[in-house]
């Protein structure tokens, strides 16, 4: 058993058109940020697993950081906002990602912005990434973190370097709601997932199950592209192509640790039930069973548009409150 096979499906990039068109996209923009006067600012908004990441990911692949002999040379500084993020914690992980050694040295926000502008400048960066940027915005609370959104902005204005802020769609209410930061904003890449309802979105997602397949030439796999099959696919992933990925990793995993290389129907019914979180809330079916219908139904499509949605949290957070023993009455007890 090779340790490399384990990671064969991750290494698998089906570029998709919408993937093209974002990733085209994002190029021209780090491009034009190189001359431009005007930082250039861009989101791209997308469900949990569309592929925003793995779309960030490939663009930094076209622009690597190397060290020359002037020094390290970073085109684009990518980073992923904490879950409660303030100036200096956000500061303080660019300058970790700059490869900073003082990064967490105790200073005030000014000493840490001033550093990190001075960094930036010095490694060549043309590009910042901000990564999860909808926790800039507090669901519970339906607060947004303005003063980090406001020192972005700023640094962004004085190193003159491109924005794009990767996130969920509740992202939107960050720039939405700051009018200096909307206003540098251009129109949003928008990573879809896709809707086997629509003709055009059906054959694409159908072409990438099928280009999947043919990345897997040593498996022997049911046709994934297959009206029963795709369709079967499209209720276990919602129309997310992270899910794909989660379901065909396990698969995979599963098949070498037997030692073979036969993945059957029950294998994916397996797979399904390894590979993806119940959620608690929304219905679930696993649609690689013997007895399930792969016949598309209203109900089929609004269950599998779930996937991938969060829980929704109460507006009010329930409080513990320890049962108390009444106490008996006088008149109880004697009567008693």
């Amino acid at each position: 058993m090779q340790e490399q096979n384990f990671n064969i499906i991750d290494s698998i990039l089906v570029e998709h058109n919408p993937f093209i068109a974002a990733r085209k996209r994002l190029l021209h923009h780090f491009e034009a940020s190189r001359t431009c006067a005007e930082p250039i600012c861009l989101a791209v908004i997308g469900d949990s697993r569309s592929g925003k990441s793995r779309l960030i990911d490939h663009v930094k692949l076209k622009h690597p950081s190397e060290r020359r002999e002037e020094g390290m040379y970073i085109p684009i500084l990518s980073v992923t906002v904490p879950s409660k993020p303030t100036v200096k914690g956000l500061a303080e992980k660019m300058l970790l990602a700059l490869g900073d050694p003082l990064w967490n040295r105790r200073a005030s926000e000014n000493e840490k912005t001033e550093r990190l502008i001075k960094l930036l400048s010095t490694v060549g960066t043309t590009m910042i990434v901000i990564d999860e940027f909808q926790h800039f915005y507090d669901k519970s609370s339906r607060k947004i973190q303005h003063h980090v959104a406001d020192w972005l902005k700023t640094l962004v204005d004085r190193v003159k370097v491109a924005l794009v802020v990767a996130g969920l769609p509740d992202c939107m209410a960050v720039i939405s709601q700051n009018e200096q930061l909307s206003g540098r904003f251009v129109g949003a890449i928008k990573i879809p997932r896709f809707d086997w309802a629509k003709p055009t979105e059906k054959d694409e997602f159908v072409a990438i199950l099928e280009a999947f397949q043919d990345a897997l030439p040593e498996y022997d796999l049911p046709n994934l592209a297959s009206d029963n099959m795709a369709f079967r696919f499209y209720c276990a992933s919602g129309g997310l192509v992270g899910y794909i990925v989660k379901i065909l990793r396990q698969a995979i995993w599963n098949s070498l640790f037997d030692e073979r290389y036969t993945i059957t129907l029950g294998d994916l019914e397996t797979a399904f039930e390894e590979s993806v979180w119940k959620s608690s809330s929304h219905e679930r079916v696993n649609p690689f069973t013997l007895d399930f219908n792969p016949t598309p139904t209203i109900h089929l499509l609004d269950i599998a548009k779930t996937i991938g949605i969060a829980d929704e949290e109460d507006e009010k957070p329930r409080t513990y409150k320890p049962k108390t023993t009444r106490q008996m009455t006088a008149a109880e007890a004697l009567g008693g």
